[in-house]
């Protein structure tokens, strides 16, 4: 299990509710819906207890440059 300091010195420190937040920003610029947002900050909601910093970084890139 990774060390939550080690975050810190990454690129600040690591908070659910500000990334919940930024995906919210993204979501309205986008023109997703109102209910289709509240689904998708729920998932990321349970996504936070069920999946890994590893694995969510590696989806994370997955998706880098694709503009998707």
């Amino acid at each position: 299990m990774m060390d939550k300091s080690l975050l810190m010195n990454l690129n600040g420190p690591w908070s659910n509710t500000a990334c919940m937040g930024y995906c919210l920003i993204a979501m309205r610029r986008a023109g997703v819906n109102v209910k289709t947002q509240e689904k998708v900050l729920r998932e990321l909601e349970l996504s936070f207890d069920g999946v890994s910093i590893e694995d969510a970084e590696k989806a994370g890139l997955t998706q880098e440059g694709t503009g998707v």
